[in-house]
């Protein structure tokens, strides 16, 4: 079997051995920092993990270029999602397809990225190829709406040419679409107190979940989808919650078609906290917990429950034109490794809507996992291989320039 594969096999092996939720990555740094040093590069943390309140930073190893090429920043990011158990996870091979031992997350998403790209550092090691200066970005907490890339300071990369995400399936899929999000997090309020007296209360569970059904889910239409991700409410079956909260997403490429549904979403919220309110006749009775606030008309109490809606842009989307300078590198990068290049408009954000937000032209590529975020997580080993003869075409390729033409 080629040497390429068995230490794609061996680093994905070791990289999945720990755990790496997001802001929770420092035992992934220390054997991926080790990896780097043995491989005779010096990698830099910065300090994005104190800004975000995560256990370590992003780790960037800058190489110098050794002669003409297009000057890259290469990113792939380093947490997961939250996984089943605090146990490593055991990985199985199967001719080259690779899964966790049992059902689960093992981090594919995007630990194949890492490891393509510690192979591409050999790589460049070993190779007489010429090419321009690159930088690698190990990024943290990118499952978090990108927030590690979010820290990543902009002078490290504005100086580059473009950059390329590892962060989807198919080496062969070159991303030239990913869209804008919007997060919601909302908090309704109501009025807590004994299950065996609900009188005069509001069960801001129930209130909550009379306003999830009725949001929009799913696919929306053929530019937007939306999500309820988190809900959470109460501490026991025999108190009445007075506090509720959920978090939900809207993605879309289209803003139009965003603003409408975001305000469409909105509106749903407000209109179902106002349906629920509570009366009562005279005084409130002593010792039972209600608050007695609220207007009093012909002296019946009313009292509403409350929302709060925090809503906030988790990162804007992007479109390159199928023709683009870097599009078109990469088709031939693609091309030259024996594959079919694919452009796909993708439904899910990267690290490379931030680059692109910034100023930096940069695409996502596919590094050979399957089933991100669910129970049959896979990777692959001959298109992480394949991704790694595509990053060392792109890098190597003197024919076709980067740099704008000067006006």
């Amino acid at each position: 079997m080629p040497n390429k594969k068995n230490s794609l096999w061996e680093n994905l092996q070791d990289l999945c051995s720990v755990p790496s939720p997001s802001l929770h990555e420092r035992e992934a740094v220390k054997v991926l920092a080790k990896k780097i040093r043995d491989l005779g590069y010096e990698p830099l943390e910065d300090d994005a993990g104190a800004t975000i309140g995560g256990d370590c930073g992003n780790i960037v190893v800058k190489v110098p270029g050794t002669g003409r090429g297009p000057r890259l920043l290469l990113a792939a990011h380093m947490d997961t999602v939250e996984r089943a158990g605090d146990q490593p996870s055991r990985l199985v091979r199967d001719g080259d397809w690779v899964s966790r031992e049992g059902e689960g997350v093992f981090g594919a998403d995007d630990k194949s990225g890492v490891v393509v790209l510690l192979d591409v550092l050999s790589r460049l090691k070993k190779t007489d190829k010429k090419h321009g200066d690159l930088v690698f970005a190990f990024t943290v907490a990118e499952e978090m709406e990108c927030l590690g890339a979010s820290e990543l300071d902009p002078e490290i990369y504005l100086g580059l040419d473009a950059g390329v995400a590892l962060d989807f399936t198919r080496p062969s899929d070159i991303v030239v679409a990913a869209p804008t999000k919007i997060s919601f997090r909302i908090t309704v309020h109501g009025i807590s107190g004994h299950a065996a007296f609900p009188e005069r209360k509001i069960n801001a569970a129930h209130v909550m979940a009379q306003t999830l059904a009725r949001l929009p889910m799913g696919r929306l239409d053929e530019f937007t989808t939306a999500n309820l991700g988190i809900m959470r409410s109460g501490t026991a079956i025999n108190v009445i919650p007075g506090t509720a909260y959920a978090e939900y997403e809207i993605r879309s490429h289209r803003k139009d078609v965003l603003d409408f549904h975001v305000k469409r979403v909105i509106g749903t919220i407000e209109g179902v906290v106002r349906e629920n309110r509570v009366f009562s006749l005279g005084e409130v009775s002593a010792g039972m917990g209600e608050d007695p606030s609220g207007p009093a008309v012909d002296g019946i109490k009313i009292r509403y429950s409350q929302v709060d809606v925090d809503v906030e842009v988790g990162y804007e989307g992007y479109r390159h034109e199928a023709d683009s300078r870097l599009v078109e590198k990469l088709k031939n990068a693609v091309v030259k490794a024996g594959l079919q290049p694919k452009t796909v408009v993708a439904q899910g954000g990267s690290d490379a809507n931030i680059f692109n937000r910034r100023g930096l032209e940069s695409v996502v590529i596919g590094c050979g996992m399957y089933g991100a975020h669910g129970l049959h997580e896979r990777a692959n080993l001959q298109d992480m291989a394949d991704c790694v003869e595509v990053i060392m075409n792109l890098v190597s390729d003197q024919r076709l320039s980067l740099r704008k033409k000067a006006k």
